[in-house]
């Protein structure tokens, strides 16, 4: 495993995790069902860090 893969694997374990808790803060104190766009926009983030920690492999 390089240094790259580990670097993004971390990342985007991390952003995994603000975005779940993220999701739940908002529902939690907004009005349900309203997610704010700063959410999605980070949760699409670590789906785009993710998918290049995997092509990293390769």
């Amino acid at each position: 495993m390089s240094g790259l893969t580990l670097a993004l694997t971390i990342a985007a374990g991390l952003l995994c995790v603000a975005a779940v808790i993220s999701v739940y803060l908002t529902n939690v104190t907004a009005r349900p069902g309203a997610i704010p766009r700063w959410v999605v926009v980070l949760s699409c983030v670590a789906l785009l860090v993710s998918i290049g920690a995997v092509l990293s492999v390769f």
